[in-house]
Formats: structure tokens, C-alpha cells, sequence
């Protein structure tokens, strides 16, 4: 199960969801315009993907369903890009500092 970070600001009603390991953008969940008790989930860029698309009743509801969406996705390409820089920066770092000289 990944770790999902949420900020949720009840004076403004909007909730922040964060996954780090699986994306790098955010999502949003703000309430929905026309008076109506709805929610629906906002990214920063790009679509809405289709399993979080649609209103929900509460916070709670868009919480369990942006779990869900999460714990089911794939990681980005841009999660993978990350991961692998990072990791050839390290390998860089530790073959660079062990001498390559045979002593004699």
C-alpha cells in the first residue's frame, strides 16, 4: 500500500492529495460550483483520470477513491525519470570515489 498525503482545509473546503511514489502532480478536490453538497477532484495539469471523475458526497468518499487510485496506478513516467537519475547520481558518487589503481 503507498503512502498518500492529504491536506485537508475545512474553512475552504478543498482537500490537497499527494503520492509521491506514484505521481508528481496533485490532485484537488474542491467543492463542486452551483450550490450543491458535491465534491470533484481537480489536478494540476493534464485530465482528471476516469475513475476520479464524476462528484462525490463528501470528503471522505473522494479520499477512499483517490486511495484506491493511487494503490492501483502505475508510477509515472516522470516518477521513473526521477528514480533513475537519482540512482545514477548515487552510482556515480560511490565509483568515484574508490581508486581504480592497482598498487603494486
Amino acid at each position: 500500500m503507498v503512502e498518500v498525503d492529504f491536506q485537508i482545509d475545512y474553512e475552504t473546503r478543498t482537500m490537497v492529495a499527494r503520492c509521491s511514489e506514484r505521481s508528481k502532480t496533485a490532485l484537488t478536490v474542491h467543492k463542486s460550483p452551483g450550490g450543491f453538497a458535491f465534491f470533484e477532484v481537480h489536478v494540476e495539469k493534464g485530465k482528471v483520470p476516469k475513475a476520479l471523475s464524476g462528484k462525490f458526497t463528501s470528503f471522505d468518499k473522494a479520499k477512499i477513491a483517490i486511495s484506491k487510485y493511487f494503490n492501483e496506478m502505475a508510477p509515472t513516467k516522470a516518477v521513473h525519470r526521477d528514480a533513475y537519475v537519482k540512482d545514477f547520481e548515487e552510482r556515480k558518487k560511490n565509483n568515484g570515489t574508490k581508486s581504480s589503481a592497482k598498487s603494486s
